[in-house]
C-alpha cells in the first residue's frame, strides 16, 4: 500500500475491493439486524478519499453513505448515520467533494481520529456502531486512544487493518522503533511482545503471526470473539489483516458468512490481477474436484469441532460455531450450511457428500432440539 495520501487516493488497489466487499456487506447485515434501534452509526476512523481520482472507483465513505440512502429511500424504521475521519488535506478536500450529495447521513472531520474520539463517542450515545479502522501502517491505532471505544458498554464491533509487516519493522533491531509498537498495544515496554516471539525464530511469516496474535489477545480482553481474515497480493504476499472485532456471537457468525460468501470476489479479482500482470496460474495433479473440495472441507471443520467440544463438559450450537470461527485459521473458512452438516443437521444449498461421517453419533442432545438449531445444547460424548 502506498503511503503517500496523494498516491493512495488515486486508484483503488484489486485487494481492496475484497476488503471493501466484506465492509459493506456486514454493514449490511449488521443494519438488518440492529432495526429495532432508531439509528445505527458507521465511524470511518481513516476514511480516504471516498472516490479514487484516477480510476473513479468509490472508496469506504461512499459505500457506506449510499448503503444509507438507500435505507432512507426505502422509508425503513431505523436510520443509517456515518462519520468519516480524514487527516491529510488533499484527500479530505476530496472526501468533502465525494460526499456532498449523502449530507443527510454523513459527518465529516478532519484531523486525527484520535483526537474526536471523545466526540464522536458523545455524537452515537448508546448507539450500535461499527467502527472501521484502516490506516495506513499502525500509525492511528495508538491503543490509549482507542480504549474508550473499548470500554464502551453500548454495542460496539470493529473492523481493524492490522500492517504485520510494519509491526515487523517496528520490532526488529532497531529499539528507537519499539516505543511506538508498544504504544499500539498499550504496553509500557517491550517485554509483553518479546516473549509473545520468543521461541518463533523461524521466519518472518511466523513473527507476522506471532505478533498479530499479541494484538488478538489484547483486543479478546475487551472482545471475546475476534476473527482475521487475511489480505493477500496476486502473487500471494501477505498484505496486512483485517480483523474483526465484537462480543456478539451472532456478530461474529455473520461476518464469518460474509467473508466465507465473499471469496468468488476476492478470487475473480486476484485472478484478473494475476492475468494482467503476467503471472501464471500453477496447475496442480492434485487439484481436487467440487465433491471432493466439499469432503475435505468437512472433515477439517468436524476436526476443529471437536477440538472445541474436548475441551467443554457442553455448550450451545451457536457459541460453539462462534468459538470455531473465532480461530485464526477458521474465519471465513466454513459456512453455516457445512456446520450444519458436521453436526448432523440438513444443511440448505450443500449438497453433502455420502463419503463424510458427520459427528450425529458422537454427541449428545440435552434440550430436545434438532442439530441445526442454534439454541440446541450439546456435548462430546465420552
Amino acid at each position: 500500500m502506498p503511503t503517500d495520501p496523494k498516491q493512495y487516493q488515486e486508484s483503488l488497489l484489486p485487494w481492496s475491493r475484497w476488503k471493501h466487499a466484506i465492509l459493506i456487506e456486514y454493514l449490511k447485515a449488521m443494519s438488518a439486524i440492529m432495526r429495532s434501534w432508531e439509528s445505527i452509526f458507521y465511524v470511518d476512523g481513516f476514511a480516504g478519499p471516498g472516490k479514487y481520482t484516477k480510476d473513479d472507483a468509490i472508496g469506504s465513505p461512499v459505500l457506506a453513505a449510499k448503503h444509507a440512502q438507500e435505507l432512507a429511500r426505502t422509508n425503513a424504521q431505523y436510520a443509517l448515520q456515518c462519520i468519516n475521519v480524514e487527516l491529510d488535506n488533499c484527500v479530505f478536500q476530496n472526501l468533502e467533494r465525494s460526499t456532498t450529495q449523502y449530507s443527510d447521513y454523513v459527518t465529516n472531520r478532519h484531523g486525527d481520529f484520535g483526537q474526536y474520539v471523545a466526540e464522536i463517542l458523545g455524537i452515537i450515545g448508546d448507539k450500535p456502531t461499527l467502527f472501521f479502522l484502516d490506516p495506513i501502517g499502525l500509525k492511528g491505532l495508538e491503543w490509549q486512544a482507542l480504549l474508550p471505544i473499548f470500554h464502551r458498554d453500548a454495542k460496539t464491533e470493529l473492523l481493524i487493518r492490522f500492517d504485520a509487516q510494519t509491526a515487523t519493522r517496528l520490532t526488529g533491531n532497531e529499539e528507537s522503533l519499539h516505543s511506538t509498537f508498544n504504544s499500539i498495544l498499550g504496553e509500557d515496554s517491550s517485554d509483553y511482545w518479546l516473549k509473545c516471539v520468543a521461541s518463533y525464530d523461524d521466519g518472518a511469516q511466523r513473527k507476522r503471526d506471532r505478533l498479530t496474535k499479541a494484538y488478538e489477545d489484547k483486543l479478546i480482553k475487551h472482545f471475546p470473539y475476534v476473527g482475521r481474515i487475511p489480505i493477500l497480493s496476486s502473487d500471494d504476499a501477505l498484505k496486512y489483516y483485517l480483523l474483526f472485532a465484537t462480543k456478539s456471537l451472532k456478530g461474529m457468525q455473520v461476518m464469518n458468512d460474509v467473508c466465507f460468501a465473499t471469496q468468488g470476489l476476492r478470487d475473480r479479482t486476484l485472478d484478473a490481477e494475476r492475468k494482467e500482470a503476467g503471472i501464471g496460474q500453477q496447475m496442480s495433479f492434485f487439484d481436487l474436484n467440487p465433491e471432493d473440495e466439499i469432503l475435505r472441507e468437512l472433515k477439517a471443520l468436524k476436526q476443529a469441532v471437536l477440538v472445541e467440544l474436548e475441551e467443554v463438559d457442553s455448550t450451545v450450537r451457536d457459541e460453539l460455531r462462534g468459538l470455531v470461527a473465532s480461530r485464526a485459521d477458521n474465519f471465513g473458512r466454513f459456512s453455516g450450511s457445512q456446520f450444519t452438516a458436521v453436526l448432523g443437521g440438513r444443511p440448505r444449498s450443500l449438497s453433502v457428500p455420502k463419503e463424510f461421517e458427520n459427528l450425529k453419533a458422537r454427541i449428545q442432545i440435552h434440550n430436545g432440539l434438532t442439530p441445526g438449531n442454534d439454541k440446541v445444547e450439546i456435548s462430546l460424548m465420552r
